[in-house]
C-alpha cells in the first residue's frame, strides 16, 4: 500500500538531510490538493522569495550589528546615539527563497553574511557619522541566524503536516477525498495564518517635498509644517517642540540631544507598528533629514 502524502511529508520534514525546497514542493502539492490558499502563497514565498515586505513573517525578521565598512580596517561598529532608531535599522527582514538563503550561509566569510540598505536609509545613516568621510553602513548577521530561519520552515511544515493528520487528513497516495477537503477547508487548526507577519516597507520611499525649501534653518514653524505635511500628529510636533526647547544645540549631524532622540525614536516606533501611516525606511529619512535641515547642519 503506497504511504499517504501527509506521512510522506512528514518524513521529509523530520530528515535533517532533506532539501527544504523538496520539503516545500511537496508541501505545495499537498496544499494546492486540499484548496488551502493561505498556505499555497506561504509556500510559494518561502520557494521564490517575498516581493512584498508587508508580508514578510515574523520569523525572518532578525537583528544584526549595525556596523561601516572601512577600507582599511574592515568592518567597524557604528552606533547611534537613540536605542530606539538603533533597533529599527538594526532589523533586517529577509525577503530571499529558502535557497538563496542556503547559498549565502555556505558562501559567508568568517561566518557572517552582510546585509545592506535601501538608497534612502542609506543616505540617512551616512548622514549621522562623524568624521570627514563618510563609509557606507551594513547590517551584519551570523550564518547561523540565516540557517535557522530555513530550519524555522522545516519545523513549520512538520507541524503543520502533524496537525492535518490529527483531523484525520491523510491522503491516499497523492489524491486526498472530499471529506478531507471538506475538514482542510473549514479547520481552523490546518491554516497557516501564523506564518505572515505585517510590516512596514524597509526599502523606504521617496520625500514628498523639496527638503531645502520647505524647512528653513531655525525656523520651527516650517519644520512643523513639513511634519505635518507627512503626516504626523499636532502632538507629536508639540511633543517635539518641547524637546527641541530643552535640548543643547547639536553640533554634527545625527548627534541630537536626549529629548528628540527620544522623540525620533517614539516616532520610529510609530512607523513600525503602523499607527504612523509612513514606511520605516521614509520615516527613518525624513525625520533624520528634516531635523537635521532645521538645525543648520
Amino acid at each position: 500500500m503506497k504511504t499517504p502524502v501527509v506521512l510522506q511529508l512528514q518524513e521529509l520534514a523530520s530528515d535533517e538531510d532533506s532539501s527544504v525546497a523538496t520539503l516545500l514542493r511537496k508541501a505545495l502539492l499537498v496544499a494546492t490538493k486540499l484548496d488551502l490558499e493561505t498556505a499555497q502563497q506561504w509556500i510559494r514565498h518561502e520557494l521564490n522569495g517575498y516581493s512584498d515586505p508587508r508580508e514578510i513573517p515574523a520569523y525572518r525578521q532578525i537583528i544584526g550589528r549595525l556596523c561601516v565598512h572601512n577600507p582599511y580596517h574592515g568592518m567597524i561598529p557604528f552606533t547611534i546615539n537613540s536605542a530606539e532608531v538603533m533597533e529599527t535599522v538594526q532589523r533586517v527582514r529577509v525577503h530571499e527563497s529558502v535557497e538563496s538563503l542556503l547559498q549565502l550561509a555556505s558562501s559567508s566569510r568568517a561566518g557572517e553574511i552582510m546585509f545592506s540598505f535601501g538608497p534612502e536609509q542609506e543616505v540617512a545613516l551616512m548622514r549621522m557619522q562623524d568624521g570627514f568621510v563618510q563609509l557606507k553602513p551594513y547590517r551584519v548577521v551570523g550564518a547561523n541566524t540565516i540557517l535557522a530561519i530555513v530550519e524555522a520552515v522545516r519545523t513549520r511544515v512538520l507541524e503543520w503536516s502533524l496537525a492535518l493528520e490529527k483531523e484525520g487528513i491523510m491522503g491516499e497516495g497523492l489524491s486526498f477525498s472530499d471529506k478531507e477537503k471538506k475538514i482542510a477547508g473549514g479547520s481552523h487548526n490546518v491554516s497557516i495564518q501564523n506564518f505572515q507577519g505585517v510590516l512596514g516597507n524597509v526599502s523606504g520611499g521617496a520625500i514628498s517635498q523639496n527638503m531645502s525649501m520647505t524647512v528653513t534653518p531655525g525656523e520651527f514653524a516650517s519644520l512643523a509644517n513639513y511634519l505635518r505635511a507627512q503626516g504626523i500628529d499636532e502632538s507629536d510636533i508639540s511633543l517635539l517642540e518641547d524637546a527641541v526647547r530643552v535640548d543643547p544645540e547639536p553640533k554634527s549631524p545625527g548627534k541630537f540631544g536626549a529629548g528628540v532622540s527620544r522623540w525620533i525614536g517614539r516616532m520610529m516606533g510609530k512607523a513600525a507598528d503602523g499607527s504612523w501611516g509612513i514606511a520605516i525606511g521614509t520615516a527613518a529619512n525624513v525625520l533624520g533629514t528634516a531635523i537635521t535641515k532645521f538645525y543648520g547642519l
